[in-house]
């Protein structure tokens, strides 16, 4: 919808400011408030990318991951008490989605197909060895959790192979990895695992809404990755 490099230019610097406004917000308040700013964090970030829209691979597969995001968080944000494992089987659909448009936007059948391989290969030992590690603690929630974890690396990997076809992208995963770390550890320490390390750290975390510093710059920065700002249109 955008076609010229100032409608761009001014359309993203407005959502970037609405954004750090949100973030700022979400830091502030509680309660309800806090719910209902979370969230449209994530709707916001959905909601934009229409904006962006073009008939390609990346946007329709991009458009799809910020969709069941909103699922996600819809699970754990808004509705109260939170339910994981339906937010965690939406997040998992998010990543295919990030590993579907990393997939078609690469240019050699190697590297599609050895990409492919690894990700199958290590997502099925990581599996494995969750099993192993947690024993009768294992449940639909860790497993789905490592697969959603595990494939948000793979994306994470990837995406900086691929740099300089879209660093907000490749930047914007990895707070999604930064936050969904912390906001693992801290099921882990409740969950699964115990001690006094993790414990500590969580203590350290909890000083402030971490998992959301780095989460809402995530979404702003993946809804913005579909932009070019040259005025040719993309061939992506």
């Amino acid at each position: 919808m955008l076609k010229t490099k100032q409608s761009k230019i001014i359309s993203v610097s407005v959502f970037l400011v609405i954004e750090a406004l949100l973030q700022v917000l979400v830091q502030i308040t509680s309660g309800e408030t806090n719910d209902f700013v979370s969230y449209s964090v994530v709707a916001l970030a959905a909601i934009f990318t229409l904006v962006c829209f073009e008939r390609t691979k990346s946007y329709l597969l991009t458009q799809a991951a910020t969709i069941t995001t909103l699922f996600a968080d819809l699970f754990l944000v808004v509705i109260d008490p939170m339910i994981q494992l339906p937010a965690m089987i939406f997040f998992s659909g998010t990543q295919i989605c990030y590993f579907l448009r990393l997939y078609f936007e690469t240019n050699t059948k190697k590297e599609r197909q050895i990409h492919i391989v690894l990700r199958g290969i290590l997502t099925l030992t990581v599996l494995i060895f969750t099993l192993i590690v947690l024993k009768e603690k294992t449940d639909a929630l860790s497993m789905v959790s490592m697969f959603y974890y595990t494939n948000l690396i793979f994306n994470v990997v990837f995406a900086f192979i691929h740099f300089n076809k879209s660093k907000a992208f490749a930047f914007g995963l990895l707070l999604f990895l930064l936050c969904d770390t912390i906001i693992g550890l801290d099921i882990m320490a409740k969950s699964y695992i115990t001690g006094e390390w993790i414990e500590a750290l969580n203590s350290l975390l909890s000083s402030m809404n971490w998992a959301w510093i780095f989460y809402v710059p995530s979404q702003a920065l993946i809804a913005i990755s579909l932009i070019k700002f040259k005025n040719k249109k993309s061939s992506t």
